[in-house]
């Protein structure tokens, strides 16, 4: 991994650059940024703050964003697969056509956020909230196939409990 500050990052994508593969950045502030097209896959950014950003067609893929702040940030049909955002705020986030298959969603607020046609095929949506959440007028085509809801709060508010019983053989 390699450590870079925000302000390098920021100069780099204002020249063109995207790639920030496997990149380290704790505790930094992207806030209000216009950064379409980055690519973070693999990368560090541990408690990193992305809100307000504009984010479409991002890369996270397979990337640390434990306790970061996406609050109001535009991520549409951004790649999330295999990320770990546990306790993730997105309070609000549009999220449309994002891509969160295998992603680490433990305990994250995506309160208000706009999830149309994402995918969450094997996420981990334990404790996670979605009061208010827009799952959009395809509600039925977002993927939950295998994700894991124990716990999850409903965009209506209900609390989905998951148990898991065996059948006597």
């Amino acid at each position: 991994m390699k450590t870079k500050t925000v302000a390098e990052i920021l100069r780099r994508y204002k020249r063109g650059d995207k790639e920030f593969k496997q990149v380290t950045i704790q505790n930094g502030d992207f806030s209000k940024q216009r950064l379409v097209g980055i690519n973070f896959e693999g990368a560090n950014l541990l408690n990193s703050a992305f809100e307000k950003c504009i984010m479409q067609r991002a890369c996270f893929s397979a990337a640390t964003l434990r306790e970061a702040n996406f609050r109001r940030a535009d991520l549409a049909k951004a790649d999330f697969k295999g990320a770990d955002l546990r306790k993730a705020n997105m309070r609000g986030a549009k999220l449309n056509g994002a891509d969160f298959r295998w992603a680490n969603l433990e305990g994250a607020d995506l309160g208000g956020a706009d999830l149309s046609g994402a995918n969450f095929d094997g996420t981990n949506l334990k404790d996670v909230s979605l009061i208010k959440a827009n799952p959009g007028k395809l509600w039925w085509k977002v993927n939950l196939a295998e994700a894991r809801l124990e716990n999850t709060t409903l965009p209506d508010g209900t609390v989905f409990s998951q148990t898991v019983t065996t059948e006597p053989k």
